[in-house]
């Protein structure tokens, strides 16, 4: 069994896990805010549809794609007057996790591996 296969199952417990604790439709925007910036296909955002605090998270997951290390404390400060701390820490979890896999699913499929 490789390292792949033997993960496979603690990290689909982990993304479903982190999905589950983001609240409301977070996670489904995360996953689709980071793939459209990789150019991965997937659903487009209608950012029409978005309320503010949606359109945060949106915002922020734009910046951790582009840079981390670039998300202000500012945004975090914004986040708070919309979500709980467990609710934040699921939605960069998520973030982190789609950011990771999508990039992974990018260069497998630049390179044809």
């Amino acid at each position: 069994m490789s390292l792949q296969e033997h993960l496979s199952p603690h990290v689909d417990s982990l993304r479903a896990k982190a999905k589950a604790a983001c609240p409301g439709r977070t996670a489904e925007l995360i996953r689709s805010c980071t793939r459209s910036l990789l150019g991965l296909p997937g659903e487009s955002l209608d950012y029409a549809s978005l309320d503010p605090a949606e359109r945060l998270v949106v915002d922020i997951a734009e910046q951790f794609v582009l840079d981390v290390h670039s998300v202000t404390d500012e945004q975090f400060a914004a986040l708070r007057e919309h979500y709980e701390t467990p609710e934040i820490l699921a939605m960069l979890f998520e973030m982190a996790l789609n950011d990771g896999f999508n990039k992974m699913e990018k260069v497998s499929l630049d390179t044809g591996h």
